[in-house]
Parts: structure tokens; sequence; C-alpha cells
């Protein structure tokens, strides 16, 4: 019970929200938000999004609250590595608790609170549950970078924006830390376990029982974790098009993917401002006009943000028992 109120103390949505680090977040994407909507002519924005193709748009939404239940079975699948049977519907309940808490507090907060989110409701290990997530960003963060790349060869040379070329770079310098540091874990632990202090081994042995050690899984997952992130591009060219703007998939595919590093830094929540800026910018570059520019963007981050702060604080106030 113990182990379990330290942990909670750690994870605490309402404490973190009120920390001055979060505070300074928000003034800071509160700030670039400002100037993403300098860019275009806001009441024109909002006439387009007035005279949006609401079925179009209704599969938009569709599509990006499909990818919870997707996200829940592969969750579901790396759990059952260590022998952990969980049903679908729950890991995707907590998965948008997870989503909720990222679009209000910044540093990812959302995938240890998922960890945390096991402990308080299954009781399965608090580090076994991060070695299970890290894999799981493995599979996400390998999948973002892949599709970044393929969408870079058209789009990439046109960010004239330093600044944004230089955090996407960085973005994608992470990821490939990240999947060597995974791959150093998975198959050459006993080295990094002579390094940590004796004290730490068993919480470093119950995170390494989480880590994904299966290749002959990796082919579906993979294919899931691409259909995952596919499903974000589709959610973006289904806004576009609801919209009257006819963009190349490809583009959605790397605004999306693009949008999607950002958001695994952890400099504001959900990648807030920043993700709006990079949005707006590469749409223009790709030929649309700033206003129907600015309408998608606001379109599809009501989507991808706003209404995950609505529907998943709603969620987050009726489930005290689970939260």
């Amino acid at each position: 019970m113990m182990a379990v109120r330290d942990i909670s103390q750690t994870v605490d949505i309402k404490k973190r929200l009120l920390r001055p680090g979060n505070i300074i977040a928000l003034i800071v994407a509160a700030a670039i938000v400002y100037i993403f909507l300098k860019k275009f002519q806001i009441r024109e924005a909002f006439a387009i999004i007035g005279n949006a193709n609401l079925p179009l748009f209704m599969a938009a939404i569709v599509i990006f609250y499909l990818s919870l239940p997707l996200r829940g079975h592969r969750w579901k699948i790396l759990l059952q590595e260590s022998q952990i049977n969980l049903p679908v519907y729950d890991l995707s309940r907590y998965y948008f608790l997870a989503w909720f808490a990222n679009c209000i507090v910044p540093a990812r907060i959302g995938d240890i609170y998922r960890a945390y989110l096991l402990k308080k409701n299954k009781d399965i290990s608090f580090s076994l549950s991060l070695g299970v997530i890290f894999s799981e960003k493995v599979f996400d963060l390998a999948t973002t970078a892949i599709l970044v790349l393929i969408g870079g060869i058209f789009y990439f040379n046109k960010i004239d924006n330093p600044q944004l070329r230089n955090i996407l770079f960085n973005g994608l310098w992470i990821i490939a830390v990240i999947v060597i540091l995974f791959a150093a874990l998975s198959w050459r632990s006993g080295l990094l376990k002579k390094i940590l202090p004796e004290r730490f081994h068993n919480i470093y042995g119950l995170f390494r029982q989480g880590l994904f050690r299966s290749p002959q899984k990796i082919p579906f997952l993979a294919g899931e974790s691409f259909i995952i992130w596919l499903t974000e591009a589709a959610r973006l060219y289904l806004v576009a098009w609801a919209l009257g703007l006819r963009m190349d998939f490809l583009l959605a595919i790397f605004i999306s993917q693009a949008s999607l590093i950002l958001m695994s830094l952890p400099l504001t929540p959900a990648g807030l401002g920043l993700v709006e800026f990079l949005m707006l910018t590469l749409l223009g570059l790709a030929g649309s006009d700033s206003n129907m520019a600015g309408a998608v963007v606001i379109a599809d981050r009501l989507i991808s943000f706003w209404s995950l702060i609505i529907l998943g604080g709603i969620h987050y106030l009726l489930s005290p028992r689970y939260r």
C-alpha cells in the first residue's frame, strides 16, 4: 500500500497541474499559440470551419478514436510477454486517461500515469509496467521516424525555419538513441546490471522483465503500429478534405508524424503551440492559403487535443476509483 501511495504522489494530475514548471510550460504554449493566431485571419478560418462537410469531419473523429482499441490491443500483446492478460477495454480506458494527462501536463506524464493505473487497479508492478510501456514507445517512435523520413524525402527541404528543422532533427536523434538503449537493455542487460548499485537490481529486474524480447512478434506489432500512426495521417487528411482542401496523403503523413515528434518532446503539454505552428508552416509551404491552413490546423487540433481535454476530463472526473 505504501508503494502505491508513493507512486500516486509522483503522478497526481491535480498536483502536477499547479507546479511552477507546468505553469511556465502553459505560458510558453499560450505565447506560441498567440503567434500562431496572428498568422491568418481568425474570422475567415472559422468561416471555413463553419462550412465544413460534416460527414467527413465526423469520419475524422471516428478514425482518431478508433485508434484507442488498437493501442489497447497492442498493449495487451506486450503485457502477455510477462504472462499478464488484461481486457482490451480496460487498457483502452487507461490509454484514454493517459492521453488526457498528456494534454494538461508536459513531460509525457501520461505514459507514467498508465503504469500507475495498472499498479492501482490491477496490482501489476510499476517497474514491470514501465518496461512494457518503454517497449511500446520504441515501436511508436521507430514507426514515426520511418514515416517522417518517407514523407521528408519530398517535404523536409521545404521547411525554411531553422528552429523547426533543428527540433525535428533533434527529435529523430533522440529516437535513434532510445532505440539503441532499448536494444542494450533487452539483449545486453548484464553490463548495465553490473553498473547499477545493488539496491536497484530488483527494480531493474522487474523493468527488464517487461521489455519486449520476442522477435517472431515484431512483424505483427510493427504492422499494428503503422496502422495506428497512419490513423493520425488519415484524420488530418479527412479534416482537410472536409474543409475543402485536397492535400496529398503523403503530405498528411509527413505533417502528422512530424507533429508527433514535437508532442514527444517534454516542452509543452501534447506539443501545444509548437504543433500548431509546425502544421501551419508546412501547409503554407505546400501552397495552402494561410486562412485555409489555419482552419485545417484549428479543426484538426479540436479533435486531437481539445476533444481529449473535454471528453478525457469528464472521464477522469467520473472514474475516481480507477484514476
